[in-house]
């Protein structure tokens, strides 16, 4: 029962894919060498399978583009050859390709861009796991069905026409005796193959069950709970490996080995971007932010030493802020890049393309071209306003120009973004390092402090202070959400909450 309930809630629901939930594509903004460039990867379902890539690069014409999957694993000196990714006709800047992933774990794609500049290569971290499993589907499972039992019929045919009239001369007739004796070799082949059929269906259903416990991808559970500590609330979060998945080292991203938000359920009002401290093992502490108590939904970022990153999920009660006494010394000291907001019950905050505020005379608005609509790349802008209406000049948050968590009201989806898209970071040092036969950092991908660093397509001139942030995206399913922009000016994190209706693919 419980491998039922486990598979039916992987097939049924995208659940905690990895680095995300519910968005398996992967999206990344930066430059290949002199050229700005943006990957799309979409990952298959199931592995080995086919990966779709598209990569746009701006530049001149005539540029040749190739792409190589390399497992973690295997290196480059396991690599198969790169493919020559193919223009897109009608698209003066695109080329596409397919990759083959042959084996499940952190893969890290290399795209190499060639042309008259010279030639350059990004690193695109992409984590290939089985996330679900293939049903057949019903039409050609009733024509197999259909030749399985022709076949079986015409087997049984052979064997009582060999043994009824194999050994005897042409135009004799088989007597009664061989008569008799060929219905029971009939049978006799008949319970053959129906121990071989009976056989081959054990062999498959411990093959599936292999897949289902081994290779179909598992969430590492995790546990949170919330308790005060004096004037403090503290939340306690648990790595749960189990018994299907081995425990693996965390390395930092952005200079933390953990990233986690909180979402208030179901009104989504409250909202908290924090970095817990590990504490011994797996477990992991930090004070919560002035929320209101109730239900939330725990989502933690991590980034595992063999280059996958994962989202973990729960959720948890979190009790009203204690009336302790605030000047006492406080049992953790939050993490100096830690945020939080608290806004409109869902779908009551600002409604694109109006402007969020974010306190102090600070606001945050989308320039929004047309409605998003599902499976279709998009830009996330946003513009940054100080006091007074002026722009505001951005500063480096956590070594981006702002961060971003999109999240479906159902919850079926959720992302973190960055203006370089949704890659790990420390995944892409971690291959980088790889790449050039160095052993992988200690510090992980922390903050290089230049806010323009790997996304110069939404900022080509870096000498001009900015005041907009990009990110790149792709909804994966209509409906409503809810979108978290943080931005960092004048020394404090910004927080703008925006609602949005996603549109169907017709």
């Amino acid at each position: 029962m419980a491998r039922a309930v486990f598979v039916l809630t992987v097939l049924s629901f995208p659940g905690p894919l990895l680095g995300h939930i519910g968005s398996s594509t992967v999206f990344f903004e930066g430059s290949a060498g002199p050229y700005p460039v943006r990957v799309v990867v979409r990952p298959p379902g199931v592995i080995p399978g086919l990966a779709e890539i598209s990569v746009r690069v701006q530049g001149e014409e005539g540029l040749r583009v190739s792409v190589l999957p390399v497992h973690a694993g295997a290196g480059l000196e396991g690599a198969p050859p790169a493919d020559v990714a193919r223009p897109v006709s009608g698209e003066r800047d695109l080329f596409t390709a397919e990759l083959w992933l042959m084996a499940s774990g952190a893969y890290s794609v290399f795209v190499k861009v060639e042309g008259a500049r010279g030639a350059g290569t990004a690193i695109v971290p992409l984590n290939a796991v089985a996330t679900r499993r293939l049903e057949m589907d019903l039409g050609l499972g009733a024509i197999l069905g259909g030749l399985g039992l022709l076949l079986f019929l015409g087997l049984l045919a052979i064997a009582r026409a060999a043994a009824r009239e194999g050994t005897l001369a042409p135009g004799t007739e088989p007597d009664a005796r061989r008569n008799r004796m060929s219905w029971g070799v009939a049978g006799v082949a008949a319970a053959i193959l129906i121990g071989g059929l009976y056989g081959g269906r054990v062999w498959w259903k411990s093959v599936d069950s292999e897949f289902r416990n081994d290779r179909l991808f598992s969430p590492i559970p995790v546990d949170a709970r919330a308790r005060i500590e004096g004037a403090q609330r503290i939340l306690g979060i648990a790595v749960q490996w189990g018994v299907r998945r081995r425990p693996s080292p965390f390395i930092p991203d952005h200079g933390k080995l953990m990233h986690a938000f909180l979402v208030r359920e179901p009104t989504l009002d409250g909202f908290a971007h924090i970095h817990p401290i590990r504490r011994e093992n797996d477990r992991f502490e930090v004070p919560v932010p002035p929320l209101p108590g109730g239900t939330y939904r725990l989502y933690a970022d991590v980034t595992l030493e063999n280059g996958l990153a994962e989202t973990l999920t729960t959720e948890l009660m979190l009790p009203e802020p204690p009336a302790g006494d605030l000047q006492a010394k406080p049992y953790l000291e939050p993490d100096p890049d830690d945020s939080w907001a608290v806004s409109k019950p869902f779908p009551e905050a600002q409604i694109v393309p109006e402007g969020s505020g974010a306190g102090e005379g600070f606001a945050i608005h989308w320039t929004l071209d047309a409605p998003p609509v599902e499976g279709r790349e998009v830009q996330l802008r946003f513009s940054v306003s100080g006091p007074g209406g002026k722009p505001a000049v951005l500063e480096p948050y956590m070594g981006m120009l702002g961060h971003a968590a999109v999240r479906r009201d159902d919850g079926s989806v959720f992302a973190h973004l960055h203006p370089v898209g949704t890659i790990s970071m420390a995944s892409q040092e971690l291959f980088a390092r790889k790449a050039k036969g160095a052993a992988p950092s200690s510090e992980g991908a922390a903050a290089t402090g230049d806010p323009h660093a790997g996304h110069a397509m939404a900022h080509p001139d870096p000498t001009k202070p900015p005041s907009e942030v990009t990110f790149p995206f792709e909804f994966p399913r209509a409906g409503h959400y809810r979108i978290w922009v943080q931005a960092k000016s004048a020394g404090k994190v910004l927080t703008g909450v925006f609602d949005v209706d996603v549109l169907g693919g017709a």
